[in-house]
């Protein structure tokens, strides 16, 4: 019969190793992508390879279980800009944290960009639910007659990698805020009533 004693620790343990998993596997992947290899993330983690394999069976768990975090993140995110009163101000707020989110971490940019469907069921509903929190910041806004009508929220995703290698052109050096800058001047560009009409049909939503 176990040490009842040693169980409480033994889970304690089993938990504190979870927990150092999936911070290594954060800073790994923001830095790295999603390329990074299991035996990186344990060594980063202090922990052995076979209890990453213990702890969530496959390195792609691991690595579905910190993106689900990070979207979750986002969508705390975009209901706390709904609560904003000036709608502009929620919407420009939103699209600000998405850009500095994707261009702080390149696997969370990796994701978002990626053409195939999510690599899980819970990732695709995380997707739906953000979705639909984009498009209720951008109806709030279309509702103030202060976004420009031919704008849709499937604009504003898109509008939102703007952030991403956004430093360096032709000899001009943006330095490493300057990215807000252009993501400052878009924002502008999507106020109404808008000058030039947009060119051709606006992107388009995939199935979950």
């Amino acid at each position: 019969m176990p040490d009842m004693k040693s169980v409480p620790a033994a889970r304690a343990d089993a938990l504190q190793n979870r927990h150092r998993l999936i911070d290594a596997t954060r800073e790994a992947i923001a830095s790295r992508g999603l390329d990074v290899s299991a035996l990186d993330i344990a060594k980063a983690a202090g922990v052995g390879v076979g209890t990453l394999y213990r702890r969530f069976g496959t390195k792609e768990a691991l690595l579905d279980a910190v993106v689900l975090g990070l979207y979750d993140e986002l969508c705390d995110t975009a209901r706390g800009c709904m609560e904003h009163a000036d709608a502009w101000d929620g919407l420009a707020e939103f699209v600000m944290q998405l850009a500095e989110a994707h261009r702080d971490n390149r696997g969370l940019a990796e994701v978002t960009a990626a053409c195939e469907d999510p690599p899980s069921a819970e990732l695709a509903k995380r997707t739906v639910i953000l979705q639909e929190a984009v498009a209720q910041l951008t109806d709030r806004v279309h509702a103030t007659g202060g976004l420009r009508a031919d704008v849709t929220w499937q604009d504003i995703m898109i509008c939102s990698r703007a952030s991403l290698d956004a430093e360096h052109c032709l000899g001009v050096d943006a330095g490493p805020d300057g990215w807000r800058r252009v993501i400052t001047i878009l924002l502008d560009g999507l106020r109404a009533p808008g000058r030039t009409p947009l060119h051709g049909p606006g992107p388009q939503t995939r199935s979950m």
